[in-house]
């Protein structure tokens, strides 16, 4: 016996329109066509036509479920060119999707589906993949049109019992029925049995895969042919019983031949009692039979179960009600009582559907009430069902700190101190290397590692973390000192600044303190950190602090005295001439050396007596003490022109003691 096939897939696009009439037409099942694939009529596909190197393929929009049975009645047509006829068609199962497209000729638009399980109509002779002369059927997977294994499953076989070719024209009777219980998979032509074989699908071709694409597809190469496949309206009609809504009506239907008379009893509650789709309106639970002339006018009596019942919504929510930072999602799962022709639908607190919901199913990942909505097909009833999921996101905060946010020349360890509640899960994640000695774990530790140190608190039952980290730098840079250098010191040169004083590397604040040996004591006269006085000679040393580190460096500079170098004062003298006109040339009276006219004579003087007579003997100019040059003016008045006269005494202490004399006369030019 075979069963009553239903298909409630169909039955909600229809119950609307059958409240006012009960004839409804019916409503095709969705195919998607690639490659050189057309519609050819109702339900009716061409893959090729005569033409060569031609690829078509015709994918169901829906899934076929392996782990439950299906009685599958078509017809195929091969074309009507015998001798040059090609290829052949496929059914086939697989994964790829509905736009997949596989190659042409021989492959039979097969070869590149892998995983996959194809029972394979072959009206072309390929030696090299162990076909038959005759028109052929084999069962070949994993896209591979080879009839040895481990693709090749079944066969070859003549596809017609009698051998006969199949490329007349006509349309060919095909059934292909799947018993999952059994792993039992069989292929009928023109009404015979033709190859049937165990196979475990789920398990060996699809690695436990259920759900699979199905289709057809055909090709042509060098030889071709018009090859076309016409599928049932209800293909995939399955379920031996169904339910219904009070007030509602769900179709029933029957796979069998086209033309062929229907018996139902009792035909209470229905719209024909003799069609192949009738609808059933009824008011109370009933059982129906139907006999009916099925593949190839065999008789065919089954039953169907309609059951009357209230809609009522079921829910479940995996692994609880309650989100956490453990569980970041919870997966809500439909259902209801009635095992088909129901529409469910996910509503978030907004009014909103949620956008991963999948039928029954759906995945939310935010606290809040949610409500499953289940309504019939016909819209004739309807359930809501409320779930509630709670979110726990508690976190502990903490804060941690150093006692130095660096590692320098002042601090070489610093205490680590953190604070935070004593029942949250702790985690430090230290500097690589990191050496530390604890004094009150976890909270408090002393170190000397620079780097990141980061404290991840975690609450013990939301699972939710916080982190807090400080960084620790290090910075041991000490100065690079250069001190400088100094002029020897000599009777002519008995001062010399420092200069040339370097301090590196920038960005730092240099403290400059200096220092010299007790033979240089009380030896610098007021001067600044980076350019002092040096009055004696010795050893001195400048010594660099980094105000940002406390780092120190240290350089000395040697100061010497020439003790050999004098200054001979023997041709000192004065000018015999002075224009003190303010035009930078000869201005002033001045002794100087006519061995060394640039020599600053004057700074070696210790001692100086200068006298400035006219014409006529009168002193009219006097300076007594430190040196001075005359610039020919008398209380801020310049002198006439002519001739004057001058006495001076010097005395000299560098190296040894000097004293001078001079007389004589010059003159004055403005």
């Amino acid at each position: 016996m075979s069963r009553l096939h239903l298909n409630p897939q169909r039955c909600a696009a229809l119950l609307l329109a059958l409240t006012s009439a009960f004839n409804a037409p019916l409503i095709a099942q969705s195919y998607f066509l690639n490659g050189t694939a057309q519609e050819a009529g109702t339900d009716c596909y061409q893959l090729t036509t005569t033409q060569g190197n031609q690829n078509g393929a015709v994918w169901s929009a829906d899934f076929i479920d392996l782990s439950q049975p299906f009685d599958l009645n078509l017809t195929m047509n091969f074309g009507d060119l015998d001798i040059g006829g090609a290829d052949g068609m496929v059914f086939v199962l697989q994964d790829v999707g509905t736009s997949a497209l596989g190659q042409t000729g021989g492959g039979l638009g097969f070869n590149g589906f892998d995983p996959s399980f194809g029972i394979e109509f072959d009206t072309w002779q390929n030696g090299q993949y162990g076909d038959l002369v005759q028109d052929h059927i084999g069962f070949i997977s994993d896209g591979s049109v080879d009839h040895a294994p481990p693709s090749g499953l079944g066969g070859p076989v003549t596809a017609n019992i009698d051998g006969a070719n199949i490329e007349d024209g006509e349309d060919h009777p095909v059934r292909i029925t799947w018993d999952p219980n059994a792993q039992i998979i069989a292929v009928y032509f023109d009404c015979e049995m033709r190859l049937f074989n165990e196979i475990d699908l789920i398990g060996d071709v699809f690695s436990g895969q259920e759900l699979v694409y199905w289709g057809f597809t055909g090709s042509t190469g060098g030889s071709y042919n018009n090859q076309s496949v016409c599928l049932s309206p209800t293909i995939l009609a399955t379920g031996p019983e169904t339910m219904v809504c009070p007030g509602g009506s769900v179709e029933l239907n029957v796979v069998g031949a086209p033309g062929t008379d229907y018996a139902w009893e009792p035909s209470t509650f229905l719209s024909d009692s003799v069609g192949a789709n009738v609808w059933c309106t009824p008011d109370t639970s009933i059982t129906y039979f139907v006999t009916y002339d099925g593949f190839c006018e065999n008789d065919i009596q089954d039953s169907i179960v309609v059951e009357v019942a209230e809609l009522v919504a079921s829910a479940e929510a995996s692994p609880g009600l309650t989100l956490n930072c453990l569980i970041p999602s919870i997966g809500l799962y439909g259902g209801s009582n009635f095992s088909d022709g129901i529409d469910y639908q996910w509503i978030s607190a907004n009014g909103g559907n949620i956008p991963s919901n999948l039928g029954p199913n759906a995945t939310v990942d935010a606290p809040g009430n949610y409500w499953l909505v289940v309504t019939s097909d016909d819209e004739v009833c309807t359930d809501t069902l409320e779930v509630e999921i709670i979110g726990d996101f508690r976190t502990y905060e903490s804060t941690v700190t150093a006692s130095s946010n660096q590692l320098n020349c002042l601090y070489d360890s610093v205490l680590l101190t953190l604070e935070t509640a004593p029942e949250s899960l702790l985690e430090w994640i230290v500097p690589s290397n990191a050496s530390f000695n604890w004094i009150d774990e976890p909270f408090e530790l002393w170190t000397e590692t620079s780097g990141v140190w980061q404290i991840v608190t975690t609450h013990p039952e939301s699972g939710c973390e916080t982190s807090v980290s400080l960084e620790i730098g290090s910075d041991f840079t000490p100065p690079e000192v250069h001190a400088g250098f100094a002029d020897t010191l000599t009777c002519s040169v008995p001062t010399s600044t420092v200069s040339g004083v370097e301090v590196s590397p920038q960005g730092y604040t240099p403290i400059l303190e200096w220092s010299w040996t007790e033979g240089a004591l009380n030896s610098f006269a007021p001067w600044s950190t980076e350019e002092p006085q040096v009055l004696l000679p010795g050893t001195y040393y400048l010594n660099v602090t980094f105000e940002e580190n406390g780092c120190t460096g240290l350089d000395s500079l040697v100061v010497v005295q020439d003790p050999e170098a004098t200054i001979d004062a023997s041709s000192a003298q004065f000018p015999n001439v002075i224009s003190p006109n303010k035009d930078g040339k000869n201005e002033r009276l001045t002794l100087y050396l006519a061995e060394n006219p640039d020599f600053p004579l004057l700074s070696i003087v210790d001692q100086y007596e200068l006298l400035i007579f006219n014409r006529w003997g009168e002193a009219i100019f006097s300076s007594f003490g430190a040196p001075v040059e005359w610039d020919g003016r008398i209380n801020n008045k310049p002198v006439t022109e002519g001739t004057y006269y001058y006495r001076v005494r010097y005395v000299i202490i560098c190296g040894e003691e000097q004293r001078g004399e001079r007389i004589g006369s010059f003159e004055i030019f403005r």
